[in-house]
This record gives C-alpha cells, structure tokens and sequence, in this order.
C-alpha cells in the first residue's frame, strides 16, 4: 500500500522547466475541481520532485504551503 505524506512546500526541490500552456490548462482544471487526481512522486533522500512539477506549481500559486506527496 502507498503512503501519501503532506510535505511542506519549502522543502521540496524542482528540476524541470514548466511549460506555461500546460500549466494554465491543469490550474484551470484543478482550481475548478477543487483537488488534485494524483500525489506528486518524490525522492525521499533528496526531496526532488521526479514527477508532478505543474501540479506543485498549481498548489503554489493556489496559495498552498504543502502538497501531497509519494515518497520513494
């Protein structure tokens, strides 16, 4: 079974560059949902963000201090 942790945002370290029509499509998509569909897949030695760089952005700029996290 997964487990999700809440991690403070601060914390969390990004590598890739977001592409800016993406990203609106998917803050449009989960300002209007209300939620995000997935956690974002994280290192848990090093705290880099493998995957979910949009939707970490989207929590940031809905104001968000954390994000749902699978730490691997």
């Amino acid at each position: 079974m997964k487990h999700i942790s809440i991690i403070n945002n601060k914390l969390l370290k990004e590598h890739e560059q977001i592409i800016p029509g993406h990203l609106d499509e998917l803050y449009q998509k989960i300002k209007n949902d209300g939620y995000i569909s997935a956690p974002l897949i994280v290192d848990k030695n090093t705290l880099i963000i493998l995957d979910g760089h949009h939707r970490f952005n989207v929590l940031k700029l809905l104001g968000m201090s954390s994000s749902p996290v699978y730490l691997c």
